[in-house]
């Protein structure tokens, strides 16, 4: 007698990767709206994500980066039969979002299916495509396939951020954001060191709504998925929202100062770190803007501490020769082939004692002598003693300027620049993404998005 069993089989799921990039245009648009838009389609289809959507920011010292220079990746874990339709719901959303009649509209997609490979370079995209066996879209030419390659190969187990976004229903794209500016300030004092850069201290300037004709509508930035979440449940809107969504990003980490690099090694368009010493007086340039040198054992470099940049030019401006220091920012080129670093951070590590030589007070009545005439001597101006010339004492100058780092304000930060507030933060654990986390997290949203 043949006895048939029947076992119940888990389906084999498989890891699944989508990167995306350039998507967005000076005259509208975000990467950003068009990976919340397939997230939440790719989820309402029962579709399981293994961590939140990424959002990485990525070298800001090139030129030809994207308006946001912003790239996305999204990561389920799904079923092999589910791929050619996920795939395709992907370039149908990409098409859909990207205004394609705009020349700086450059937008690629990337699948990867499996574990992201731990040696994953963007050097040589199309050669990096084809190596790591990812799949590549391209809806114009191909210079959105290197954020979108480099969205996937993003390493976050060490230090990363949060932000939770809003986005405006269409109708209301191009209008002034009705926003509470209050409230963001209120919130920013209930969230301070949790949440970041939601307003400029020195102005009051409210920094969580952008200015341009793109569909967001605020983010709040922080260091886990439930602050930002209370965060931005606190802020008062005035306008329906079409959904919301929260990013695990590099943003606020100094992700692209990382680099320590010898000034003999620097090209332009680099983000660099530079550990150095003074070289010589500091500059104040027409406009306001600092000019120094800073030297290693490999060179020389120009260093440019602009206006904008508040602290960090009013602390260049004190240094002196041989002051220790570390200069952080991006490289370029200025006329005959010299490189500039344009300073975004400026920790000075080592202050050099400056004297002056002063002529000594009358040790009878205490007034200061004054020179009598080329080698004739000090006198007192008062009781007329007269004093030889060697008498003259060096003083020790007080310094203007502490050891400690220099930052920009919050108004003029660019999206990786770390702030101070998070000088402190190290990670050593990445933030726990299990399903159940992610889920927990992102269904108090559900019902925000779409409109409300």
């Amino acid at each position: 007698m043949l006895r048939t069993v029947f076992q119940n089989v888990a389906p084999v799921l498989t890891e699944f990767h989508i990167g995306i990039d350039d998507t967005d245009s000076r005259l509208g648009g975000c990467t950003t709206y068009t990976a919340a838009l397939l997230f939440q389609e790719l989820v309402s289809k029962g579709l399981k994500p293994i961590d939140f959507p990424w959002l990485v920011r990525l070298n800001p010292n090139i030129p030809w980066k994207t308006r946001g220079n912003g790239a996305l990746s999204l990561h389920f874990s799904l079923k092999e039969e589910q791929l050619n339709e996920v795939k395709k719901i992907a370039v149908s959303v990409v098409e859909r979002t990207t205004d394609a009649s705009q020349r700086s509209t450059d937008p690629a997609i990337v699948f990867l299916k499996g574990p992201v490979p731990s040696s994953f370079s963007v050097r040589e995209a199309r050669n990096v495509a084809d190596a790591v066996g990812a799949e590549t879209h391209l809806l114009k030419g191909s210079r959105g396939l290197v954020g979108a390659l480099a969205s996937l190969g993003a390493d976050f187990n060490g230090d990363h951020t949060f932000e939770i976004i809003a986005y405006r229903t269409p109708e209301n794209i191009g209008t002034t954001r009705r926003v509470n500016h209050d409230s963001v300030r209120r919130m920013d004092a209930m969230f301070r060191g949790l949440t970041f850069n939601n307003v400029d201290p020195e102005t009051g300037r409210v920094l969580i709504c952008p200015h341009g004709p793109d569909p967001v509508l605020l983010g709040v930035r922080g260091e886990d998925p439930a602050s930002v979440a209370k965060a931005f449940n606190q802020i008062e809107i005035d306008e329906p929202i079409e959904r919301v969504i929260i990013f695990k990003t590099n943003q606020g980490t100094d992700a692209h100062l990382s680099c320590r690099r010898r000034i003999e090694t620097l090209e332009p368009h680099q983000s660099a770190v530079i550990t150095g010493r003074v070289s010589d007086a500091p500059r104040m340039l027409r406009g306001g803007h600092v000019i120094f040198r800073t030297s290693d054992e490999t060179g020389l470099v120009y260093c440019a501490a602009y206006r904008a940049t508040g602290p960090v030019r009013e602390a260049a401006l004190q240094l002196v020769p041989e002051d220790s220091v570390i200069v952080s920012g991006g490289i370029r080129s200025r006329s005959l082939g010299e490189l500039t670093l344009n300073v975004e951070k400026l920790e000075v590590t080592g202050l050099v004692d400056v004297v002056r030589q002063e002529n000594p007070l009358c040790s009878r009545c205490g007034a200061r002598c004054e020179s009598v005439g080329k080698g004739q001597g000090l006198r007192c101006k008062k009781c007329k003693t007269r004093l030889p010339k060697t008498s003259r004492v060096q003083t020790q100058v007080h310094r203007k300027i502490s050891l400690g780092i220099y930052l920009p304000p919050p108004r003029t930060h660019r999206h990786l620049t770390k702030p101070a507030s998070r000088n402190e933060i190290h990670r050593v654990t990445p933030f726990e993404t299990s399903t159940p986390n992610i889920d927990q997290t992102l269904e108090p949203l559900v019902s925000i998005s779409p409109a409300s």
